[in-house]
């Protein structure tokens, strides 16, 4: 079996059957047009860019809304706090200041609970 490949010249004028099968191998590899085309990457790298700032605004939004919850806890702990202390009696506002303790540590216990 005789294969007859392409001979490519080299720089001495020889003919180089190593580099005319390499060539020939790249020939019938090669992909159809469409598929070299510099588009694919581009519309992939895009999509794969869009994913990602995508899950970044999920991530962001997920930790802003925990944050205003936060701000909001505070902000009812420290006014139940504040109506504790305006109560009159000392037994009056260190019952009441237990209670909205004891709620805030329950609270705290449940959500922990909650958090996966």
């Amino acid at each position: 079996m005789d294969n007859e490949f392409p001979s490519i010249k080299t720089s001495n004028g020889k003919a180089s059957d190593a580099a005319a099968s390499r060539h020939e191998l790249r020939r019938c590899r090669r992909l159809p047009a469409a598929r070299r085309s510099p588009v694919w990457p581009v519309i992939l790298a895009t999509l794969i860019i869009l994913g990602m700032l995508l899950a970044f605004h999920q991530l962001v939004k997920g930790v802003v809304r925990q944050s205003d919850l936060r701000h909001k806890a505070v902000a009812l702990h420290a006014e139940a706090t504040w109506r504790c202390n305006k109560l009159r009696g000392r037994d009056a506002s260190g019952s009441c200041l237990l209670r909205i303790n004891a709620e805030a540590r329950r609270d705290a216990v449940v959500q922990a609970r909650n958090i996966p």
